[in-house]
């Protein structure tokens, strides 16, 4: 017998989003996992009233699990043919329950656009070429542009828009800089310099994506719908992977939603005397989970081996993707840039903002007819962003076929996927040992910042090609935690630390001196990586009370010389990833420089591992272990 439940949001508002039909046994489950009661259901609120920062009207109630997850268009751009890819206004359905949804959406025409946009499946190697155009004539944005911050501001009106490719080796007039955005009636940015983008592919075979990134709109621009995927792939990839139908993107949002389909953006700061602008919300988080931009998606599986390609696509929600039936785990292989040389096996996996995963997912274990319900275990600092429904992401059906998709041969789980490589070289050789700081500027209101600085201070970092620096990363805010992000890099975590914030805040400790120095600030020894954090990363998160050490050889993946000038304009960036603190104020500028004629470079000396997709039962991480234990012995 099933049952009907409706649960009631942990925010003060009347209404809950999620309407459950499930088996007595998963009810109770719900139950325990969650204060919740019966929901009285209110008049829906107008779409044209005012929404709140923090205190969002619910979204309708929703039935979830009984919408089939969509497959994301594609298109291949590894043919050589140029490809034009515009930016609409389109119409979009999310739910059978409610209206459709207005979206820009990325496609080669009106009727292709789709929000996300088509998936682009690039080869290793193999340049891609591509025209972005702006087809939005709307006279406004789709949500309320806070008018305070700085920002584009396109002098006939419009939406601007530029197109980042987030983890590419990307030639700087390519990279989407926040200041080179174009609208559809011509008016451009201070930095534009073309539409026509060519990206190299000389990089590993890994997931990435294209999104918007144009200064002061990009949290809305991307809530709205403009981003997609994008896939490197080696022209000959591991035949022991699954492919095909059991290839599968998952790309992983929540948004909030009025009764008539359109989007709930605040258009309300939550405190304009402690914010001190009137519209910008620091961290929009919704009470609707979108997988593929469908709420609460459903798959049916066969018995077999699935690879699964997950993004956090979200603003600013940090998922705990856990999965409901212990029998089956998580294999992660692959993260931001690459392949992991030593496969891990996972009960959960952590996925902050813009973090990518790959991961096999072993349905052989369970029977035809089991039901396994993927989850959301993370606990947001405040209680108005845990709502119930947040828990949930989308359901798997254990089913003896599939339409259309046949059984696999010789796939398997490797054990391992190429070599490790050599962390303690890395750190060794770094020219250059930065302290960058995330803190909050008191002025104006609560502003995010990185080292104090804001977007159009004059640039501080001026990074040496062929070389490696050594970046430790301090989080200074009490609350909330940032996800840091640098272009045109990749980079290894070396090691994470705690340290005493009161101490640090009124400079009464050091960064300088080790664990157990008197005047040290931080409370414990070097903690080497955690699952999330291991692999070649281009985005990491930082908790609150933490320094984060990371490691970075400014070159390509593949060893050498960048085939353009990374020194020409407009330059590069960094900037926290929660996109909401990206647009105010927490990004900076990262300029190229070219090393003196003298001095050993990582050109001719020290190029660094790269994965090379064996399956072996060999593994090598002591270049990781060295380091964290160098680290630790000098710190006794």
């Amino acid at each position: 017998m099933e049952r009907n439940l409706r649960w009631t949001s942990m925010r003060s508002a009347p209404s809950r989003t999620l309407r459950l039909s499930s088996t007595p046994r998963f009810s109770i489950l719900i139950a325990l996992l969650h204060i919740a009661a019966v929901s009285v259901a209110g008049e829906p609120e107008s779409p044209a009233a005012h929404s709140e920062c923090l205190t969002m009207v619910p979204t309708p109630v929703l039935t979830p699990f009984i919408v089939e997850l969509p497959r994301i268009p594609s298109i291949d751009v590894s043919t050589g043919v140029p490809l034009t890819l515009g930016a609409y206004k389109i119409s979009q359905s999310v739910h059978p329950e409610l209206p459709n949804t207005t979206f820009y959406g990325f496609g080669t025409s009106q009727a292709t656009a789709t929000a996300p946009g088509p998936t682009l499946e690039a080869k290793r190697d193999v340049a891609t070429y591509i025209t972005f155009e702006n087809h939005i004539t709307d006279a406004h944005h789709l949500f309320m542009v806070d008018p305070t911050i700085h920002r584009a501001e396109p002098p006939r009106g419009g939406v601007p828009m530029t197109v980042h490719l987030h983890g590419g080796e990307t030639e700087s007039k390519y990279d989407g800089h926040p200041e080179s955005w174009f609208t559809a009636a011509g008016d451009t940015g201070p930095t534009f310099i073309t539409r026509d983008h060519i990206y190299r592919n000389q990089q590993p075979e890994t997931l990435l994506w294209y999104h918007d990134h144009t200064v002061g709109v990009t949290r809305l621009n991307i809530v709205a719908g403009l981003f997609g995927l994008y896939f490197i792939r080696n022209a000959q990839e591991p035949d022991f992977l699954p492919s095909g139908g059991y290839e599968v993107p998952l790309v992983i949002q929540d948004k909030q939603f009025f009764w008539n389909g359109s989007i709930n953006f605040p258009d309300i700061t939550y405190d304009a005397a402690v914010s001190g602008v009137p519209n910008w919300c620091p961290a929009y988080m919704g009470d609707v989970i979108l997988v593929n931009n469908k709420a609460w998606p459903y798959m049916n599986v066969v018995r077999g081996i699935y690879r699964f390609r997950i993004i956090n696509a979200a603003n600013a929600r940090t998922f705990a993707l856990f999965l409901s039936d212990s029998r089956v785990k998580f294999v992660q292989i692959g993260t931001d840039g690459g392949y992991l040389w030593n496969p891990m096996v996972l009960d959960q996996i952590l996925l902050p903002n813009a973090f990518r995963v790959d991961v096999l997912v072993d349905f052989r274990s369970v029977p035809v007819g089991t039901t396994i319900y993927l989850n959301n275990s993370y606990r947001e600092l405040l209680p108005a962003e845990n709502v119930p429904s947040a828990y949930y992401i989308m359901k798997f059906n254990v089913v003896s076929n599939v339409e259309g998709l046949a059984p696999q041969e010789n796939v398997y789980i490797p054990t391992s996927m190429g070599t490790a490589p050599d962390i303690s070289s890395l750190v060794n050789n770094a020219r250059i040992h930065r302290k960058m700081t995330l803190e909050v500027s008191p002025i104006p209101g609560t502003t995010p910042t990185l080292n104090q600085e804001h977007w159009t201070d004059p640039a501080s970092e001026y990074t040496e090609l062929f070389s490696s620096e050594v970046w430790d990363l301090i989080h200074f805010v009490r609350f909330s935690n940032h996800v840091i992000h640098i272009h045109l890099v990749n980079f290894l975590v070396v090691h994470f630390q705690t340290f005493d914030l009161p101490r640090a805040l009124v400079g009464n400790c050091t960064f300088d001196r080790p664990y157990k120095h008197p005047d040290s600030c931080f409370t414990d020894y070097p903690q080497p990586p955690r699952p999330a954090e291991r692999g070649w990363k281009d985005t990491i998160n930082v908790q609150s009370y933490h320094v984060v050490r990371i490691v970075f050889p400014v070159i390509p993946r593949k060893g050498g010389s960048y085939p353009f000038d990374p020194t020409a304009f407009p330059g590069y960036l960094w900037h926290c990833h929660k996109i909401d603190h990206e647009d105010h104020d927490m990004m900076r500028p990262l300029f190229m420089s070219y090393p003196p004629a003298s001095g050993t470079s990582l050109r001719e000396n020290l190029v660094p591992g790269d994965v090379d997709h064996r399956s072996t039962s060999s593994s090598n991480n002591s270049g990781e272990l060295n380091v964290i234990e160098d680290l630790v012995l000098s710190s006794e």
